[in-house]
């Protein structure tokens, strides 16, 4: 198997990997920060979360309370509000690295790997393994009574829990 080498790292590009360099610390010092299960501040521009609209978790609710309690090292909270802010933070990590690499380097690495096809049979799969993904947020949520991603006055929440 033949694999391309890969090709420069134009200046543009260059720019936005090292601003994601600047910024995913930065980010991540604002969580490891913040306490853990504080409330939003006054200024933040989403008052409620899906979860509280639809009675039910999103795909991501929890997520930053997750960040929060795994930055401090807390790690079974971190898994209590969302297991995805494991993957999702070493997905992060590695994403940080490999842009440390190219601006090094100069060459852009992902470029050498494939990108997939989308086609209906594609888009149909990635739909339904959301949904799935989605249900086994609301069953970890409701059979943990993870009392505060659910909210009991939503619509969708008198239709699971009884």
């Amino acid at each position: 198997m033949n694999i391309p080498s890969p090709t420069p790292l134009l200046p543009s590009a260059r720019r936005w990997r090292a601003l994601y360099l600047l910024v995913l610390p930065a980010a991540l010092l604002v969580l490891a920060l913040v306490p853990p299960g504080g409330a939003a501040p006054s200024w933040f521009p989403f008052a409620t979360s899906c979860g509280a609209v639809t009675g039910l978790p999103c795909i991501f609710c929890g997520t930053t309370r997750a960040l929060q309690h795994l930055l401090h090292g807390e790690f079974a909270r971190a898994l209590y509000y969302n297991w995805l802010s494991y993957p999702l933070l070493a997905a992060a990590c590695a994403f940080y690295l490999c842009s440390a690499l190219e601006l090094c380097f100069r060459r852009n690495l992902l470029a050498a790997i494939p990108c997939p096809r989308l086609s209906a049979r594609s888009l149909g799969a990635f739909a339904a393994g959301l949904l799935l993904l989605w249900c086994l947020q609301v069953y970890l949520a409701v059979s943990q009574h993870k009392t505060g991603l659910l909210n009991p006055r939503g619509p969708l929440y008198s239709l699971v829990v009884h």
